[in-house]
């Protein structure tokens, strides 16, 4: 009898307890039904807002590269000054593009006969078809006195409409905003500017000048004529030395970060072709051998400074066909198509190689002053640029012996010959100086300040004028190659670094 209780005494029990388990499962089952939208909620929005932070429409956008100068083509009679506070473009039935807002003040007398870079921006490939400039404040210059003038309405924005700009991916195009400041005033007090747009448009009958600007990633192309910007040309990452072929109808840039050579059609300034070669590290400078029998093609040389090694590159077949050890670090590089040799300086170990295009081996190793960094070759002798020492060497290139020692200017960086003032131009990139040395008496005859970081140079000599460009300051200086006086600075890309002049 009393087993008969305890046994119900005990099924009570657990029923007891599987009724509150049961309950307790209600509740926490209740508790997730209101807890876990709540937490799914959270943790969404926490994704939105860090998604925000990443542009979801920019995702897998294709870039082009936009230069847009404003350009003043003629002498004037109003001196205007005025402040850009932004600017923008419009997709062609789409939305205004925001391109710079970094306030730029402009003068008419500064600019008469020249340009200013308004801005370089990557925007999205598509088509373009206006530009809107905000002013914020402008004045005219009357019996000696500036007078405040109107600004445009609303909020100081001209819209301009022009032919359409065509962006595509990976490459770079100019815009031109052609002002007239002698109808840029209404009713005596508002400004109302008349600018016109135009697009890059070079001539192959111009003298044009090629700069790589290392920074821009394009090459800025110049009017001899107009010394100014008409264009340029997107190239790959880093562009820096750049060579100009026998016929003088192939431009080679060397693109130190993509390993890799543009290949420039000067009758219509495009890219062609490029070539990719594999090795080297930190490629800078590169010269050419022509061959005799392929018109516009030859054996690159490029200097590899942080693999110790020259790359050898056959532009007619397009690919590398070497690479050659040297000395540490090389940097300058010269070719002498007349005895077939190139010489490479090796600023880690203080000397020249020598190598035999014929073979593209190493034949002579000769000893100079401390970080040659370039050499130019005149006739017999080539002049190697020695920036710790401050000096060159001079090297018989029959004999591969040393021949004499020049003081230059501070910190030597690269050299050019003319032959018709017989002068070898340096730049010297500490002191922001060119010299100009007389190879034959062994001296310099003069230095004149050239910008902040002067490196590479080009020679006009029909014309009387010799071409720096301004590593630091993004410009190219024209000096007067006669009176020897610095005439004009032309505002190209960020970091210009190698230049040439094409007849």
């Amino acid at each position: 009898m009393n087993k008969k209780i305890e046994d119900r005494r005990q099924k009570s029990e657990h029923r007891r307890q599987n009724t509150e388990d049961r309950s307790k499962k209600q509740e926490v089952c209740s508790l997730s039904s209101v807890f876990c939208p709540l937490v799914f909620c959270f943790l969404f929005l926490v994704l939105i807002s860090c998604a925000g932070t990443v542009k979801p429409e920019k995702i897998g956008w294709r870039e082009g590269t936009l230069v847009v100068y404003l350009y003043l083509p003629n002498s004037n009679q109003q001196d205007i000054n005025f402040t850009i506070e932004g600017l923008e473009i419009k997709q062609r039935d789409g939305e205004w593009i925001k391109l710079s807002e970094k306030p730029l003040t402009i003068r008419s007398p500064d600019i008469a006969k020249g340009q200013v870079l308004l801005t370089e921006s990557a925007i999205r490939e598509g088509e373009y078809d206006r530009v809107m400039i905000r002013v914020s404040d402008a004045s005219v210059s009357r019996n000696e006195k500036y007078h405040t003038l109107a600004l445009p309405q609303p909020r100081g924005e001209i819209e301009i409409e022009g032919t359409v700009v065509n962006i595509r991916h990976g490459e770079s195009i100019a815009l031109f905003l052609i002002w007239n400041p002698d109808k840029s005033i209404s009713n005596n007090y508002l400004f109302n500017p008349s600018i016109k747009i135009e697009l890059q448009e070079v001539s192959p009958q111009t003298l044009l000048l090629y700069v790589t600007n290392s920074g821009s990633d394009y090459v800025s192309v110049i009017d001899r004529f107009e010394n100014r910007v008409v264009g340029v040309i997107g190239v790959e990452k880093n562009p820096t030395g750049l060579v100009l072929s026998q016929e003088q109808e192939r431009i080679y840039v060397l693109n130190s970060r993509s390993n890799s050579i543009s290949i420039i059609d000067t009758s219509q300034d495009y890219v062609r072709d490029r070539i990719q070669f594999a090795s080297g590290i930190e490629p800078i400078e590169m010269a050419m051998i022509p061959y005799s029998d392929k018109r516009n093609h030859g054996k690159l040389y490029i200097t590899n400074k942080g693999s110790n090694d020259v790359t050898v590159v056959d532009t007619f077949m397009k690919s590398q066909i070497k690479s050659i050890n040297v000395g540490n670090a090389p940097i300058g590089v010269s070719a002498n198509p007349s005895r077939q040799e190139v010489y490479v300086a090796n600023s880690g170990s203080n000397s020249v190689s020598v190598i035999d295009s014929m073979t593209d081996a190493v034949k002579a190793t000769i000893n100079v002053d401390r970080k040659p960094v370039d050499i130019v070759v005149v006739r017999d002798n080539i002049y190697v640029l020695n920036a710790e020492s401050d000096s060159i060497t001079v090297i018989d290139t029959v004999t591969k012996t040393i021949k004499g020692r020049i003081q230059a200017g501070i910190n030597p960086r690269k050299g050019i010959y003319s032959e018709q003032y017989n002068r070898i131009y340096l730049s010297n990139y500490s002191s922001g100086e060119v010299s100009f040395l007389i190879p034959s008496s062994a001296v310099i005859t003069r230095s004149i300040k050239a910008g902040e970081k002067p490196v590479g140079l080009a020679i006009d000599e029909s014309r009387n004028r010799l071409y720096i460009t301004d590593y630091s300051s993004d410009k190219v200086i024209l000096i007067n190659s006669v009176s020897e006086v610095a005439e004009k600075v032309i505002i190209v890309g960020k970091r210009p670094y190698g230049i040439v002049s094409v007849k």
